[in-house]
């Protein structure tokens, strides 16, 4: 072999060593060596465990991401929101609202400011959200990031594990009871996902301390030309599911408050749940919650849901209620029937207000003007009593005349009221047209939220309670341990007015039946609203007593009257009307 091919040969083993040991794997270490078989046997075991194991090492993983994700988020559990008629706190526990004050408004007890929202359950604060068909994220007491926050606002995000970013955006603005609620929920998968979630609206409501109108959770139905029908559910009723299509709106209230979601469009809610729930707080012993369930939704690959909430927390007034569309039904439902007149009625008293500002005062102005309008319909009333009051001596000789023959007597009778332009029932028509008017006052005085806490004169510091003069050593049965005196002069003004009503004379034991039960209304009144709020009592004692001043009047006009009968004047006017 020449000098070339030897050099060659050499070259050409040289270049097939170092392709050899530069294509060799590299040699392993007996650790991973080790790793390696295990991960095998466990790719092979995976494969005999079946759909079960799959599904116990996928819940494994899943909390062993959310406990990643609790250990990387600092809690905060003291986020302030405030404006000038609302203070609310917040945590991102949940992304939820712990605790609402109302600084313009006290307590029932008046030592403190009224804490209108007080939640026990950390795991269900109102706005915390639960995915539908992931409830393994544990939503409601996920730590979400706190993305912004400031005096008026706070934006909560957290990406879950699924793809699905949830962000919300809440914001207060000045002088207003309600906030600006932002629920996003976007797609960062390049999948469609279907989903559907729930908000608890209402937990720890205040008890407003009445037994008339007590705590409830609602929901507003759309029935069609712009009215809402309210849907109540007591306490004692829940659980309970309502699934009406239509729904607009879902909260809790009691007598004077209310929290209300409601979503800016009307197709969107699916159902509204409430139910009972324990509170350590025997304050607080008929606590509840209400949950908001949204419609299912599909959100396209890369795509976003936002869908924004008005969340009101306030007084159940008009000035209030009117900051968001659709609200007044609640207060609607207080007034019942009556609604039209009751809120007319507000309004005067209202009125009234800004000229005195003494509710008090008020309704004393309200209970004239309301008997002055009224007054031709109770002249008209009485004047018919007392003209048959007149006609009783005639109708006695006329069933003594035809005894045996009711028949001739009743003839005899309508001959006789025709005569006199006397109608039987004007006396009872013009009270029954005036009675829509008396519910109303009573509604409105007993349910507006004007009467809460409103003063009068000394002793009568809520118009919305019993006067309560005065406190006694012992206790009354089915009264209580006050004495409440407005009732007990309203009493006396009812027997007065008994007495100056005119009275039926004759033998007709129905008549007589209908005296007795008269006679013992004026005993009746006061036991019944004994323990109801003092400012219907004070209505109710005003209207007594210019009642009696009416009937006093009546009665000096019609003395003026003769009655004649058959050309002959058979009832002197100057006779004493009994």
């Amino acid at each position: 072999m020449d000098k070339k091919g030897l050099i060659a040969l050499i070259l050409c083993g040289l270049i097939m060593l170092y392709f050899f040991n530069t294509m060799q794997p590299p040699s392993q270490h007996p650790d991973e060596e080790g790793a390696e078989k295990v991960a095998e046997e466990t790719i092979e075991e995976e494969k005999t465990i079946g759909v079960e194991g799959q599904k116990i090492e996928k819940v494994k993983k899943a909390e062993k991401v959310k406990k990643t994700v609790q250990e990387d988020i600092e809690l905060q559990n003291y986020i302030v929101i405030q404006n000038d008629v609302m203070k609310a706190v917040w945590t991102n526990e949940g992304a939820a609202l712990k605790s609402v004050i109302l600084p313009e408004f006290m307590a029932p007890e008046r030592t403190q400011v009224l804490e209108l929202l007080k939640p026990s359950r950390t795991d269900s604060l109102p706005l915390s959200m639960k995915l539908t068909e992931e409830g393994r994220y544990q939503l409601k007491t996920r730590r979400y990031k706190v993305v912004e926050s400031g005096v008026d606002r706070v934006v909560f995000a957290t990406l879950l594990e699924n793809g699905i970013q949830i962000t919300k955006d809440i914001s207060l603005q000045s002088g207003k009871y309600y906030f600006d609620v932002a629920i996003t929920l976007q797609n960062t998968t390049d999948s469609e996902i279907l989903a559907s979630y729930s908000i608890t609206v209402a937990n720890g409501l205040y008890p407003e301390i009445d037994k008339i109108t007590g705590l409830a959770s609602i929901a507003g139905i759309d029935v069609g030309k712009g009215k809402t029908k309210l849907a109540h559910t007591d306490v004692k009723d829940m659980p309970y599911k309502n699934e009406s299509v239509g729904i607009t709106m879902a909260g809790a209230t009691n007598k004077y408050f209310a929290a209300v979601l409601k979503p800016s469009v009307n197709n969107r809610i699916a159902a509204v749940t409430s139910e009972s729930v324990k509170n350590p707080d025997p304050f607080y012993e008929d606590d509840f919650t209400v949950d908001l369930h949204a419609k299912r939704m599909t959100i396209l690959p890369q795509g976003e849901r936002r869908h924004d909430y008005a969340f009101f927390l306030g007084p159940k007034n008009n000035k209030a209620l009117t900051q968001c569309d659709g609200l007044l039904a609640i207060s609607d439902y207080d007034f019942g029937m009556t609604r039209s007149i009751c809120k007319v009625l507000v309004k005067i008293l209202n009125m009234f207000y800004g000229a005195i500002p003494n509710y008090g005062v008020s309704i004393l102005l309200l209970t004239f003007l309301v008997k002055l309008v009224l007054f031709p319909l109770t002249r008209k009333s009485q004047m018919s009593m007392f003209r048959m009051q007149q006609l009783q001596p005639l109708i006695a000789k006329l069933k003594e005349k035809h005894k045996g023959d009711k028949q001739k007597v009743g003839q005899e009778q309508m001959k006789l009221f025709k005569q006199h332009g006397v109608n039987p029932m004007s006396g009872c028509f013009p009270i029954l047209l005036q009675l829509p008017v008396f519910f109303a006052l009573f509604r409105t005085l007993q349910n507006s939220f004007e009467m809460r806490q409103a003063p009068f004169v000394s002793w009568v510091t809520d118009l919305s309670e019993p006067d309560k003069l005065l406190h006694l050593s012992f206790t009354i049965p089915f009264l209580g341990e006050w004495l409440n005196i407005l009732p007990l002069i309203m009493g006396a003004a009812s027997f007065v007015q008994m007495k100056l009503t005119p009275k039926t004379t004759g033998d007709d034991p129905q008549a007589r039946m209908q005296q007795k039960m008269m006679q013992m209304m004026p005993l009746i009144f006061p036991f019944i609203l004994y323990t109801f709020p003092s400012g219907l009592t004070l209505y109710w004692t005003t209207s007594t007593l210019i009642s009696i001043g009416e009937q006093i009047l009546i009665r000096r006009s019609v003395k003026k009257l003769d009655i004649y009968y058959k050309g002959k004047r058979v009832i002197d006017a100057k006779a004493k009307v009994k």
